[in-house]
């Protein structure tokens, strides 16, 4: 019943898109090996999707300088095809709204203004972003306004949690602002999270400074948050500094929990084949700072971009 349900809901909204003044939809194909050499368990080779996903976006001028906009990702994985069968295997984003002068508000499932305004930035590997950074995935339940006047641009955000047993229509509010100053960017954002009666409500904040050097480009990420909104038992930091030249990138994240220090590093290169095709390759090295708990990673993936119609 819920499949047929999704099946329904998915089909009267393409339906609605299919009639708007512009539409879009595409495709990617990610799918790559990777090779991880663990202190823990015996080294392991595979092949995996890496984030495939299906594109339907759409816009519609409504009238009054207005224009009505929505946009649909849904990822699918080859591996599940169990008795043969394969079809949408998650929702990555969907949202609708409107946009004009004032800029754009959206509800539904999408990413919220913390990483819009500053863990995006530094987000920069194709898989190997984010590994201890807050607000890096996408939310459900999320009405967002972003605005933008001149060199300054900002961002707010209100989220309902599901799994609220509070039930509350907001459990968490966000809001920030980027300015650019010539090649530089300087953003603040702060997430709070309500108390729903059964958890404390949590802080965050974060800020980052991003900018050329030439032809290499930089990023400086900070974030704190309170022992509440990190579940933890003390507060939780993190640090990310991530590097670009080129189609190459470098990606480091070091957190700070009280009792531990975990840190990731990627290296990165894009090798682009044509204007649909290329493949990105990655290594990474994981350290959770606990027991014999270390990494190192492989990765080579195969990416293909097509427009359906």
């Amino acid at each position: 019943m819920k499949k047929r349900y999704l099946i329904s809901t998915i089909a009267a909204t393409v339906s609605q898109l299919s009639m708007a003044a512009s539409t879009n939809l595409t495709a990617s194909l990610r799918i790559g090996a990777t090779f991880v050499d663990s202190e823990t368990v015996d080294s392991d080779f595979s092949f995996s999707n890496f984030g495939s996903r299906v594109i339907w976006s759409g816009e519609n001028e409504i009238g009054n300088e207005l224009t009505a906009i929505g946009y649909l990702e849904f990822g699918f994985n080859p591996d599940s095809n169990e008795g043969g069968f394969s079809g949408i295997d998650n929702t990555r984003q969907a949202w609708g709204g409107l946009k004009a002068d004032f800029g754009s508000v959206k509800i539904g499932a999408q990413y919220a203004s913390f990483y819009d305004m500053v863990s995006g930035h530094t987000d920069i590997a194709w898989w190997g972003s984010c590994w201890t950074q807050f607000e890096c995935g996408r939310e459900t339940r999320v009405l967002k306004y972003n605005g933008q006047s001149g060199a300054l641009s900002y961002s707010a955000s209100l989220q309902g949690n599901p799994e609220d047993d509070g039930n509350d229509a907001v459990d968490q509010f966000e809001i920030g602002f980027n300015y650019t100053a010539g090649s530089l960017l300087f953003g603040l954002a702060t997430s709070v999270q309500a108390d729903d009666g059964v958890d404390e409500g949590g802080t965050l904040v974060g800020g980052i400074v991003k900018g050329d050097i030439g032809p290499l480009g930089l990023a400086l990420g900070y974030q704190r948050a309170n022992k509440h909104f990190a579940d933890l038992n003390d507060s939780f930091s993190n640090l990310t500094l991530t590097g670009s030249f080129g189609d190459t990138y470098a990606v480091y994240n070091r957190g700070d929990s009280g009792l531990n220090n975990p840190q990731f590093f990627t290296l990165g290169h894009t090798l682009k084949l044509d204007k649909a095709a290329l493949m990105y390759f990655e290594y990474q090295f994981v350290d959770d700072d606990t027991a014999s708990d270390e990494e190192n990673i492989l990765r080579a993936t195969y990416k293909y971009d097509f427009g359906i119609f």
